[in-house]
């Protein structure tokens, strides 16, 4: 069956084998002969699925977040992922949804840790030379060399156990240790909370 120039261009997108291509796409056509359902292409059918989902997706994130601009984010994002998967994708609205939550428990993980930052800021106080005297004598004098050497004079591990006459291995759980009883002291809730 021979078909006229004219015949192929008439032919539906993904009907390559009747634009006389044997089984390959027209030029500047796309193949969608695997992808096609009925009549809808891949991107209608993506473009389906957006407007169906778009507003739902933004209420769940809305929720999950607390705040609606960043909630419009995070699906905007889920979906830009998703068009690039889409053809592997079997599942589209649990695909959307998983990335939605994922998205909004990524930023909630960022906003945690932004919101400590500043808070740790904002309550972070410089010690006087006395008062850090008597900070550091609640540590041992082993504690008290290997915290001194390593913040106030840079000193690598290696160094340190060097002067303390240990292992290199045993200077970092040292620190570690006298770290957290500074810390305890100090702030004796974030030392709880911290355990």
């Amino acid at each position: 069956m021979e078909m006229s120039g004219d015949a192929a261009v008439d032919a539906p997108i993904g009907d390559a084998r009747a634009a006389g291509h044997g089984g390959r796409a027209a030029p500047g056509r796309l193949d969608m002969s695997v992808d096609t359902v009925g009549p809808n292409t891949v991107d209608e059918r993506f473009e389906e699925l957006y407007r169906h989902a778009f507003a739902p997706m933004v209420r769940l994130a809305t929720l999950l977040c607390g705040n609606e601009q960043v909630a419009n984010d995070v699906v905007q994002d889920a979906f830009v992922k998703m068009h690039v998967r889409w053809s592997k994708i079997r599942t589209p609205e649990a695909y959307l949804r998983r990335s939605v939550v994922n998205g909004c428990r990524s930023h909630a993980r960022r906003e945690h840790r932004r919101r400590q930052r500043a808070i740790r800021a904002e309550d972070t106080q410089e010690l006087g030379g006395f008062e850090l005297f008597d900070v550091l004598a609640t540590l041992t004098p082993r504690q008290r060399t290997a915290v001194v050497l390593r913040f106030y004079e840079q000193r690598s591990e290696a160094e340190i156990a060097s002067f303390l006459g240990c292992r290199p291995g045993s200077v970092g759980p040292m620190l570690t240790r006298s770290l957290r009883q500074l810390r305890n002291l100090l702030d004796p809730e974030e030392g709880v909370t911290r355990e």
